[in-house]
């Protein structure tokens, strides 16, 4: 939808990580012809809420190419079976998109 506050795509992965802990989440993206319109966001669930890694807010992004992202998440993201990565992407053309590749989550 090119009118909504809500994201026209999401992507998200429910993976516990009871037992473990020193969670850190990476991965690759690249947004394209994204203007102050359109939104990107990278999350994760505490089990509770979700909480926002990276997101564009009111600025564009054009990259080039793909951009390495890495996160040391705090203490709750360990141990936690509710855990959950979500990347949302909305973007009102189709010349605009977000891509999202090599996620990566680990721990000890």
């Amino acid at each position: 939808p090119m009118s909504t506050t809500e994201p026209a795509s999401i992507m998200e992965k429910a993976i516990s990580t009871s037992g473990y802990n020193n969670i850190k989440l990476s991965y690759y993206r690249r947004l394209v012809g994204l203007d102050t319109a359109d939104e990107f966001r990278a999350k994760w669930f505490d089990g509770n809420t979700w909480q926002i890694l990276e997101q564009t807010g009111s600025n564009s992004a054009n990259d080039a190419g793909y951009l390495y992202k890495e996160y040391n998440l705090p203490l709750n993201a360990g141990n936690n079976p509710n855990f959950k990565v979500r990347f949302e992407c909305t973007a009102g053309a189709t010349s605009e998109y977000c891509r999202v590749d090599n996620v990566k989550l680990t721990a000890n």
